[in-house]
């Protein structure tokens, strides 16, 4: 087991930080849910990644646990009123790992980088930007090709690459070892075993509390409690409700449930009989208990949704409340409506999130007590995810979505928007998407949002079911505050 930090030094830290914080350990040992697809964080969009991608690079923003945009290598922007060119100033005195300096150049490299590259996932984080410029080695100038509101929350996505190391070593290169600018960097990463990794002394904001850290690959629910258990590592993320009884009960251990970001729901290709019948997809709505699933199935670890963003999301709307079973009504609509017992695939992945299989099942069930015939149909992530992006869905599914910039454009984008998942475009909804994006003022730009979600309550063309909770195990003595995205920040330890 990693030896803590005793309360002494955590208490020394805290006061010279001068806010509240929590306990670091010199060394920690994080168990994750499988390995980095990539180092080249031009190559990687994936939300695993952001543990890795968070530690080794900066962004020009960063977005805080309560969901506002704060600074990162950026310590100031502003917009022009149209909110077409925006401009950062750059922190100045930051350094790469090589000790090269961080400039203006390396920002426009990445980002002219990322949009010569059509197959870069990174690409659509930025498709808004029509030129970016440096004014001077400190200040980035970005021309985009309409209004966007949001564009400084939306820019930290993209990790900033060196451009001069890049260019020496190439993307082979960059992927063995690459070069960032954040409060850690890589020391080794063996694929599938480990990522080791050590605080980075010069790092703009001081060098972090963790001085050595490492990330392991454990695909395995078991695993990583096992893992955990036995020593191996010090924090386990993405349990299962079924181990949290177990864990609970183990010296040595203690666990953590948090509300996460993401929202499970179900979706509809509306052109397939017969979800293209509105009663049709209102007994199912009206069918399932989101109650019974949320707090007796996944015991707790999840809140019925009244919306497809969680509360705490820009755009979420207090008043609106999660849809209550009313079997009764279901089965009348199923009768009313001239079903003939046409099956209904209901599609999902089975590694996706916690409990698929079982959660998916509960809601067959109330489908077929509502009296509809349906057929689960699982499938792995990698080949569920491709058929859902390119809105090729059979009829129903069932999903778990959300944004980690907690801000609702990130979901209006995939699928409300005209060019998004969308099967059946709704002239009204879109044109409110677009409204929203040149709303400077954030409670203005929530009214419309709030007003697009009621509009698209009526379609259902989505449902929410209920809200992610991450569930994590630590050792006895770490103190963990997660983001809702449960991105491990090593440098949030204090």
């Amino acid at each position: 087991m990693k030896t803590l930090v005793r309360a002494v030094m955590a208490a020394a830290a805290l006061a010279l930080a001068g806010v509240p914080g929590y306990a670091a350990p010199e060394t920690l040992s994080v168990g994750l849910t499988g390995d980095f697809p990539s180092l080249i964080p031009s190559a990687d969009s994936t939300p695993l990644g952001y543990n890795y991608r968070l530690n080794v690079f900066d962004q020009l923003t960063e977005i805080g646990r309560d969901g506002s945009v704060s600074p990162r290598l950026a310590t100031d922007w502003d917009a022009s009123d149209d909110l077409v060119t925006w401009t950062f100033n750059l922190r100045p005195g930051t350094t790469f790992h090589d000790g090269a300096p961080v400039t203006a150049a390396d920002v426009v490299y990445t980002v002219e980088y990322i949009l010569n590259d059509p197959k870069s996932p990174t690409r659509p984080f930025i498709r808004l930007v029509d030129s970016v410029a440096a004014l001077d080695d400190n200040t980035v100038e970005f021309t985009l090709i309409q209004p966007y509101a949001i564009f400084d929350r939306q820019i930290s996505f993209i990790s900033i690459m060196s451009k001069a190391y890049h260019e020496a070593v190439g993307d082979d290169g960059y992927a063995r070892k690459p070069i960032g600018s954040g409060p850690y960097r890589v020391v080794e990463w063996v694929r599938d075993d480990h990522m080791q990794l050590e605080a980075y002394e010069d790092y703009w904001a001081g060098a972090p509390a963790i001085k050595t850290a490492t990330f392991r690959p454990l695909p395995s629910e078991a695993g990583r409690v096992a893992a955990l258990m036995s020593g191996g590592i010090d924090l386990a993320v993405a349990l299962p409700p079924s181990l949290m009884d177990t864990l609970g009960n183990a010296p040595g251990v203690k666990t953590l449930v948090a509300p996460g970001f993401r929202v499970i729901f179900a979706g509809f290709n509306v052109n397939a009989p017969p979800l293209d019948n509105p009663a049709i997809r209102e007994a199912i709505d009206l069918a399932i208990d989101r109650d019974a699933i949320a707090n007796g199935l996944l015991r707790g670890m999840g809140a019925p949704a009244p919306m497809m963003i969680p509360e705490g999301s820009v755009g979420f709307d207090p008043a609106v409340e999660a849809v209550s079973q009313d079997m009764a009504r279901a089965k009348e609509l199923v009768v009313g409506s001239g079903y003939n017992g046409e099956v209904i695939p209901i599609e999902y992945p089975n590694n996706n999130f916690s409990m698929a299989n079982e959660t998916v099942q509960a809601i067959a069930g109330y489908l077929t007590e509502a009296g509809l015939n349906v057929e689960i149909r699982p499938s792995e992530f990698t080949a569920f995810f491709p058929k859902w992006a390119q809105t090729s869905m059979d009829a129903m599914y069932v999903f778990a979505y959300g944004s980690t910039q907690y801000h609702a454009d990130t979901i209006l984008v995939a699928m409300y928007e005209n060019g998004g998942r969308v099967y059946k475009e709704n002239p009204e909804i879109d044109a409110l998407v677009k409204q929203q994006r040149t709303i400077r003022d954030t409670a203005e730009q929530t009214k419309v949002i709030n007003d697009l979600f009621r509009i698209a309550a009526q379609d259902r063309y989505n449902i929410p079911i209920y809200r992610e909770y991450n569930a994590f195990g630590m050792v006895e003595g770490l103190e963990f505050d997660p983001y809702p995205d449960g991105f491990v920040r090593l440098y949030t330890f204090k």
